[in-house]
């Protein structure tokens, strides 16, 4: 796999002389598949960005959940960019089971529940085929332990991935510490039951061992966060006290009945099949025309500015940044809004989450790209709030000023 590109973004966070082990080993660990799901939720950005019929949308794809979700706004191409080969082709491999599965059914059972043997018959006759060489030589590529990727769809998908381990490494945690995770995700929030888990939550986040573990930047490489943001995430408090605080809002603000957040978070699993509950091209109701749209996803291997530079001007409609401006130094912050400038229409709409609460627009060394962007504040604080993954401190909706 080729990791120049992701080593390189974690040195442009800092510099090549501030580069430390930590970068180092966060380079090194992030060439992995980290995200089985992502976790900015897809209808508050579309929501935010009012996208109408015909757009052109350019976001960063992690596990392409969110790009293909965009399909349901009717869009006339997505690309879909990012610097980690794993993650382009988890994308790679749900086109092209779109392309490839008969019916809603076999789709659910290999990308909605990913624990089924018959798995393994699907992707070696309908989805290897139309796998390019990168996807394919990825998925048969066996790992650590010795077996075929594409298992990893035979015996719970949601539970690999370094956050989905992360995750099953925070129930044994909640487990020793006698958290009841069932009672936070089914029962009502006056129980007894749940009380009591949020109680033990508490304990746990605000024990000697959280504040122990929170020092060390390790600890949240399997959440996708290198060094740097690390510090903007903990801001002026204890990490585990920010942590503790990002978890109830996943799981202590939106209902869980249709927070599929929660559901990946306190049991690795979805509610489905259906509709209730579910990324929206998981969703049965949405299959047949997600699937028939299936072609207007493309994934791209590349730095987002890169590639933006390499589009014809005036071109794109909406921009999804993720939390990316986290990890970048100023200079490169500058000359992705410039680029971002040149391939966007008049009316371009740019969205992404932070950390922390601030913009890193609002920085003192980014006044000129001020004169150019505003921020919409109404839609940026409805954004935040609408939000089911909860697990962000800012959400930013920028506009080009007339």
């Amino acid at each position: 796999m080729n990791t120049h590109l992701i080593a390189d973004a974690v040195r442009n966070s800092r510099g090549r002389e501030e580069t430390t082990i930590w970068d180092r080993l966060f380079a090194f660990w992030f060439r992995r598949l980290v995200y089985t799901q992502i976790w900015e939720d897809p209808e508050a950005d579309m929501a935010a960005l009012k996208l109408v019929p015909g757009s052109t949308i350019v976001t960063i794809s992690s596990g392409g959940c969110n790009a293909l979700s965009y399909l349901s706004a009717k869009p006339e191409h997505v690309y879909a960019v990012d610097l980690n080969e794993a993650h382009l082709s988890l994308l790679k491999l749900k086109l092209a089971g779109l392309r490839a599965l008969p019916n809603y059914q076999d789709f659910w059972k290999f990308f909605g529940e990913g624990a089924s043997d018959s798995n393994v018959g699907l992707y070696r006759e309908r989805l290897r085929p139309l796998l390019d060489a990168e996807a394919r030589g990825y998925w048969d590529e066996r790992d650590i332990q010795g077996r075929p990727r594409y298992g990893y769809f035979s015996d719970g998908f949601y539970r690999h991935g370094a956050l989905g381990r992360f995750i099953g490494f925070a129930h044994t945690l909640a487990k020793l510490a006698r958290i009841d995770l069932k009672a936070l995700l089914h029962e009502d929030k006056q129980s007894p039951a749940r009380k009591r888990a949020l109680e033990r939550l508490h304990w746990l986040f605000h024990s000697r061992l959280a504040r122990l573990m929170t020092k060390t930047p390790a600890l949240l490489f399997s959440l996708g966060i290198p060094p740097q943001q690390r510090t903007l995430l903990g801001g002026n408090q204890p990490l585990n006290e920010v942590l503790h605080q990002r978890l109830l809002a996943l799981v202590d603000v939106h209902p869980n009945a249709n927070n599929y957040f929660a559901w990946q978070a306190l049991s690795r699993s979805y509610v489905g099949p259906g509709d209730k509950c579910l990324p929206l091209y998981l969703q049965q109701s949405r299959y047949a025309d997600t699937a028939s749209r299936a072609a207007l996803v493309t994934p791209v291997h590349a730095n987002l500015r890169v590639f933006l530079e390499s589009l014809p001007a005036r071109q794109i409609d909406a921009v999804v940044l993720l939390d990316s401006q986290d990890w970048m130094a100023p200079d490169e912050i500058r000359a992705l809004w410039d680029a971002i400038d040149r391939a966007g229409k008049d009316g371009i709409r740019v969205i992404f989450r932070t950390a922390g609460a601030e913009s890193p627009l609002d920085d003192p060394e980014h006044a000129s790209l001020r004169e150019t962007w505003q921020r919409d504040e109404a839609r940026s604080a409805q954004g935040l709030a609408a939000d089911r993954s909860g697990i962000y401190g800012g959400f930013h909706l920028y506009t080009r000023k007339a």
